[in-house]
């Protein structure tokens, strides 16, 4: 016979392991009170699973960290191993967080969000743009209120944020520039930087319905802006340039700062997009080059249709018309950019990066350097970088 169920004769029975209450908590020590509400959480939030395990007469332990941290949602799973006199037992819970919604906020302080590849600081002020890539080498795209836009660049150690010769000319050795202080010190802390997603634009050349290409004349006192379909801020002297770069954060109300991109951004963006586009910095057919075929936009006309630039024709085009890659536009072609790298040449110290609308592709690559006076031209205009 037998009874059924239960312990009979001299049994034990098999040790259970208790599991607590489990919480999906936003305070990182496991306290709190939990969320319970499906998507009531931004995007770049980090929340805290948390739940309390014992048995009887033992100890248990979990193969993960306890409040374990979460910034999607998903199944997380977890195996609770209990041991009783030298025995163990297993037991596996299961915990679905449905809490965050599909969308960001803006920061309200710089806030780490971890990718499959890695981790982004996204800065305060700014959210996580709805084309951003879902990972750190497709391009994490992010926006200020006014929908200024940045890429990061992620830099491993401080010896990767370097100088490299791309293209033949010149020399390199006639180029030099100290690592700007600032720049070390953010990207050491920060383990990368921004740069401007598209070639500074003119805020104010870009009418609702029209736009004005600006000419020689153009006023350096217009506002910058860094989106799609804005007349490029050619015609600025590396002065000018440096100045309305610098100026930029504090008319955008940032805490993080903004600069002209140095030898050490620029190089290290190519080196990034590398990684990706093999020899882009030494033959980028992206841009928008003399010898390319772009089909673009033109904001000059009021009812915007898509038209051809034939190839073997220079023209320069808004910004943002060609293929971007790692979600970053016209590093080559459209217009020269300057930089805050200098030449030994007295008089044409100033270094520009990554060739013209006027130029072809294979002799002005993304990574080719120029030097000239650093005077006001319709080819040269400028990009901006960012630093936590």
């Amino acid at each position: 016979g037998g009874g059924s169920g239960g312990s009979t004769g001299g049994e034990t029975q098999t040790p259970e392991i208790t599991v607590g209450e489990i919480k999906v908590v936003a305070d990182s020590t496991g306290t709190g009170s939990a969320i319970t509400d499906a998507n009531s959480v931004y995007l770049g939030n980090t929340l805290y699973i948390t739940f309390s395990h014992s048995i009887t007469g033992g100890t248990t332990v979990v193969d993960k960290t306890i409040p374990y941290a979460v910034t999607k949602n998903g199944t997380y799973t977890f195996t609770v191993t209990g041991t009783v006199n030298g025995k163990s037992y297993t037991k596996n819970v299961s915990v679905e967080v449905n809490q965050f919604k599909d969308v960001y906020e803006y920061m309200q302080t710089n806030t780490k969000v971890t990718y499959s590849d890695g981790d982004v600081w996204i800065p305060e002020g700014f959210k996580i743009a709805k084309d951003s890539a879902s990972t750190v080498q497709g391009g994490v795209v992010i926006e200020d209120k006014d929908l200024n836009q940045f890429v990061w660049v992620p830099v491993a150690t401080l010896a990767d944020y370097k100088r490299t010769w791309y293209t033949e000319y010149d020399s390199f050795s006639s180029y030099s520039e100290a690592l700007p202080e600032d720049e070390k010190t953010s990207v050491e802390r920060y383990k990368g930087f921004y740069i401007g997603r598209y070639e500074a634009g003119d805020k104010e050349s870009t009418g609702t319905t029209k736009a004005t290409f600006r000419t020689s004349s153009s006023d350096t006192s217009n506002s910058v802006t860094i989106k799609a379909d804005q007349v490029p801020y050619n015609y600025v002297t590396r002065t000018q340039a440096v100045s309305l770069a610098e100026g930029f954060a504090t008319k955008q109300g940032y805490k993080a700062k903004t600069k002209l991109v140095s030898s050490y951004a620029w190089d290290t963006t190519i080196a990034f997009i590398e990684k990706t586009v093999n020899n882009y910095g030494s033959s980028s057919s992206q841009g928008n080059y003399k010898d390319k075929s772009v089909t673009y936009k033109d904001i000059t006309d009021e009812s915007k249709p898509e038209k051809t630039k034939a190839e073997n024709s220079s023209l320069l085009v808004a910004t943002g018309q060609t293929t971007p890659v790692c979600n970053i536009y016209d590093m080559g072609g459209n217009v020269f950019e300057l930089t805050t790298e200098s030449n030994s040449d007295t008089y044409n110290p100033s270094a520009k990066r990554g060739g013209s609308y006027d130029d072809y592709f294979a002799s002005n690559p993304a990574g080719y350097r120029f030097h000239d006076s650093g005077y006001a031209h319709v080819s040269v205009g400028f990009r901006l970088t960012l630093f936590l």
